[in-house]
């Protein structure tokens, strides 16, 4: 009945030492303290959930019809060097069409634009969302109301903006120079076209205004322009405007973000509305560079 009194005993020796030094007799050691877990913190469970999704629409794509589809693919790449790629802890997602990935995509950016606050990682998701919604709006190039400029969603800064009142006077005056285009392209169309070109002019004008009326904005606009006459000059002014606006957005206080890329998605619409492909597109508006926030990591 000794002996396994004796057993116990020995190893419960060898357990005590062990934390304090390597005895000989014992069959193990402790060297180091074990690796405490280390847990996610919000930015990075955003910047995770924005990747994966990202990787669910590269998944998506190769099964759909839809022609968008291999623009979206090829865009992917782009944004998960962007974010980091794809966490290796990060919950597979399962495979099913692209609509829902895309949803998922959408919602996900949306979602990590909305709670980064000051964080980079908010101008990143914003361009990333930015992105996937001026790419479907190809599908809807012919809803006038995608390009109409409308109270809502909101086009103009809010009361609490950070934006300047010398930038938002630039962007007056290009809003302007696009104006007084419409209305030559309008002098120079008949029927449908002239009627669009004039609704267009008569909306510029009133963006025009709005920005004018905010205090402390200089009206820089002038009585007449050097208007460009080749056929792509209204496309390349409203990507112009719409390049502006994202690269505003991408480094934009947390309040800012929602109005710039408002104001971004319409250019970038009425771009497609004049013969701006999908596949033109970028997949990161606003030339955000591949590099994660430093923070988000």
């Amino acid at each position: 009945m000794m002996a396994p009194m004796v057993w116990h005993r020995a190893v419960a020796g060898c357990v005590g030492l062990a934390l304090v030094a390597t005895l000989s007799g014992c069959s193990w050691h402790l060297e180091t303290e074990p690796e405490a877990f280390r847990t996610p913190t919000a930015l990075t469970v955003l910047r995770d959930h924005v990747a994966a999704a990202e990787s669910a629409v590269e998944a998506a794509a190769p099964s759909s019809r839809d022609p968008l589809a291999v623009v979206e693919a090829n865009a992917v790449p782009v944004r998960l060097a962007a974010l980091g790629g794809v966490s290796p802890t990060s919950s597979p997602r399962p495979s099913g069409s692209l609509a829902v990935a895309l949803e998922g995509a959408e919602s996900a950016a949306a979602a990590c634009m909305d709670a980064a606050g000051e964080d980079p990682i908010g101008g990143l998701c914003a361009s990333v969302l930015l992105s996937h919604l001026a790419i479907d709006a190809e599908a809807q190039r012919n809803d006038w109301e995608m390009t109409a400029y409308l109270p809502e969603p909101p086009t103009l800064p809010p009361a609490d903006s950070e934006v300047s009142a010398d930038v938002l006077a630039q962007l007056a005056l290009a809003h302007d120079r696009l104006r007084a285009l419409y209305e030559v392209v309008a002098a120079r169309s008949e029927g449908d076209s002239r009627k669009a070109a004039l609704e267009a002019s008569s909306a510029e004008r009133q963006r025009v205004a709005d920005l004018l009326a905010i205090e402390g904005v200089e009206d820089l606009t002038e009585p007449a322009y050097d208007v460009p006459a080749d056929a792509t000059a209204l496309r390349d002014q409203n990507v112009a405007i719409a390049e502006t606006y994202a690269a505003l957005m991408v480094s934009a206080a947390p309040q800012d973000r929602v109005w710039l890329l408002n104001s971004a998605l319409k250019a970038y619409r009425s771009a497609l509305a004049n013969g701006l492909a999908a596949a033109q597109i970028p997949a990161l508006p606003g030339a955000v560079q591949p590099s994660p926030s430093p923070s988000a990591s």
